[in-house]
């Protein structure tokens, strides 16, 4: 089986095999949150990314000296995923070290995603084994895709995202969705919380990239009716916000990251990585991110 099916009262989910996607996910009222990967738009659901988050430069990382080729985002979007363990409302998927991925990545790991419903929401949990004899530089994050507008009738220009506290409204410029060369203080973020959503945000910038942020928690919803999704990400410290520039594209990533895009003013050594987190032999690192229905 290539995907299967999950269930918490009334919530449902699809998980797939490949690339540890989560396909669907409908709350209580039955409405689909996860953008449904129209090919002409953008052919993903929600992606999960390891070992890097966002751009390398020269697709290529530099590890104890030595040059591995490396993808952007990382070499997990396309591999088939392993079946550890299944329950009726939640599924472990695992990635696990092999010939190809030495080649790109010279350890030995274990690279699991976990997700488990609740009521009107659900959970991504990633967990990385160590299981080389040497540290290992990661990085890691999630590319979730929502419906934008949710709601029957409305427009993405309806809605807003609501950090949780007060921000700088700084953001990484990585134009092209390419190596960070810059920053900007966005003004169109109010009373440094409020970030109304707007194609033109994204067809100017690629994405936005908020680093170091105050807030673990963001609310996406409708500026009238308030309804939508939060989405906690307590231990991330990036959010990137994406929409494909110039589609005007009816959905909106939320992607928490640990780690960010290679600098232009950085150097190649990926154990040197903003956020980077060099995880000793034997041991596991966790993190996770959370969406509710609102």
């Amino acid at each position: 089986m290539s995907e299967y099916k999950l269930s918490y009262g009334k919530s449902t989910a699809s998980v797939r095999l490949k690339g540890a996607q989560i396909t669907s996910f409908r709350g209580a009222d039955g409405r689909e949150v996860i953008w449904q990967a129209d090919p002409a738009v953008w052919a993903q659901h929600a992606p999960v990314l390891f070992p890097v988050c966002g751009s390398v430069r020269n697709d290529q990382i530099r590890i104890d000296g030595k040059y591995y080729p490396m993808t952007k985002h990382g070499f997990t979007r396309n591999p088939d995923f392993k079946l550890c363990h299944l329950g009726e409302d939640f599924i472990d998927l695992v990635l696990e070290a092999d010939e190809e991925t030495r080649k790109m990545y010279p350890f030995d790991f274990a690279f699991h995603v976990t997700y488990r419903l609740f009521e009107n929401g659900y959970t991504t949990t990633f967990m990385v084994e160590n299981l080389s004899e040497k540290v290992m530089p990661l990085c890691l994050g999630g590319h979730p895709g929502f419906n934008c507008p949710m709601a029957e009738g409305a427009r993405f220009e309806d809605y807003v995202l609501e950090f949780e506290k007060a921000e700088s409204g700084i953001n990484q410029l990585a134009p092209m969705g390419g190596l960070i060369n810059g920053s900007e203080t966005l003004s169109e973020i109010k009373d440094g919380r409020y970030l109304t959503l707007d194609h033109a945000l994204f067809d100017a910038r690629d994405a936005l990239i908020f680093a170091g942020l105050n807030s673990r928690s963001v609310k996406l919803v409708h500026s009238v009716t308030g309804h939508g999704i939060k989405f906690d990400f307590p231990k991330m410290e990036v959010l990137a916000v994406w929409s494909k520039p110039g589609a005007n594209a009816p959905y909106v990533c939320l992607e928490p990251w640990h780690g960010m895009p290679a600098r232009e003013q950085d150097g190649d050594d990926f154990e040197k990585k903003p956020y980077v987190t060099l995880l000793d032999p034997g041991r596991v690192y966790t993190s996770w991110f959370t969406v509710t229905v609102i």
